[in-house]
């Protein structure tokens, strides 16, 4: 007979192996009636835990997890697979592996976060998408686990991080669309909350005043090319000499898309600035102009930064880092 496993439980019982783990621990955080559940199947099954297992979480793992965050499961952003590879070849040199966990929504991160380090997943963690008050990194520092994390947050010197100046990038795209005076700019931004995306507009705002464009709106959407595009449905109808800096090219996808089909000439009727230099940015027509996140250099950074906190057993001061974006000029931020 096959022995046993925490997977094979958490199959028949249709919940979580995490879940499952917790209730052979007797954790409070799972309701009574499912350990009861999960521990009457187990005697039933004649389930028989892992001595390795048990040795293996109470020492090291040998792994790092990376946390995606929604959208990036679906790697949504280049930034996120250059991360992957790099920090994969710095472990592999030091005969750790990598470990990559994807999250659905706010809730599941934090989930996610808790696994990690109450199972004894990983000897370290990376976290992106930090927002105000974050949860995730709050949690960590009180549990003095390891992690760096890919942006600051409300505690930037209790921890090490590394993070792309978004305040510039705004600036950067509000600068290159100013020069032709449009009539109206509008900032395309990310979610309200998630600190790149906050500090991309604040940095946009303080150009747009600098540059006097009065007439100046934020739009907040899911970074997608879909949405890009519903969001470009809607305002470019009314467009003329208007001018929308989006956080990523994505979004500049769907104002391209959109135009097209609504006989409006990016370039010349419309202006557009996009972020990230995605893979085709140069050659859609006209070219998009966008910024450059330097992914290779904020990938190596937070890598080094991981390395060294690693083998530092939490004694080292914190690492910061910041990387300003560059700007990456080519046609569609003019007007006609």
């Amino acid at each position: 007979m096959a022995k046993i496993g925490i997977k094979h439980l958490a199959e028949e019982l249709n919940v979580d192996v995490s879940t499952v783990s917790r209730a052979l621990r007797n954790d409070p955080r799972v309701k009574p009636e499912t350990t009861r559940m999960v521990q009457n199947l187990a005697d039933k099954l004649g389930y028989r835990p892992n001595s390795a297992a048990r040795a293996l979480r109470g020492g090291k793992t040998g792994r790092v997890a990376v946390l995606l965050s929604p959208p990036q499961q679906r790697f949504a952003s280049p930034v996120f697979l250059e991360l992957l590879a790099t920090l994969d070849s710095y472990l592999r040199k030091e005969e750790m592996s990598l470990a990559v966990f994807a999250a659905r929504d706010w809730d599941e991160e934090i989930e996610i976060v808790r696994s990690v380090v109450d199972d004894r997943m990983a000897d370290a963690i990376v976290l992106g998408r930090t927002r105000v008050s974050d949860e995730r990194i709050r949690y960590l520092l009180d549990q003095n686990f390891p992690f760096v994390s890919f942006g600051r947050s409300s505690w930037p010197d209790e921890h090490s991080w590394v993070e792309i100046d978004y305040v510039e990038a705004g600036q950067i795209a509000v600068s290159a669309l100013s020069e032709n005076r449009p009539d109206s700019l509008t900032i395309v931004s990310a979610s309200e909350g998630l600190r790149f995306a906050d500090n991309f507009v604040r940095g946009a705002l303080d150009e747009a005043r600098l540059r006097e464009l009065d007439n100046t709106t934020v739009r907040r959407v899911e970074m997608s090319e879909s949405q890009g595009e519903k969001l470009a449905d809607e305002v470019l109808s009314a467009a003329n000499r208007s001018a929308f800096a989006c956080i990523q090219d994505s979004l500049a996808f769907g104002f391209y898309r959109s135009a097209a089909r609504q006989g409006q000439k990016i370039g010349h009727e419309i202006a557009l600035f996009g972020g990230q230099n995605f893979p085709g940015a140069e050659h859609t027509a006209p070219p998009l102009s966008t910024f450059s996140t330097q992914d290779q250099k904020v990938a190596h950074l937070l890598s080094q930064v991981m390395i060294q906190r690693l083998g530092s057993e939490g004694a080292a001061e914190p690492q910061h880092h910041t990387v300003s974006p560059e700007p990456l000029l080519r046609s569609s931020h003019f007007l006609g």
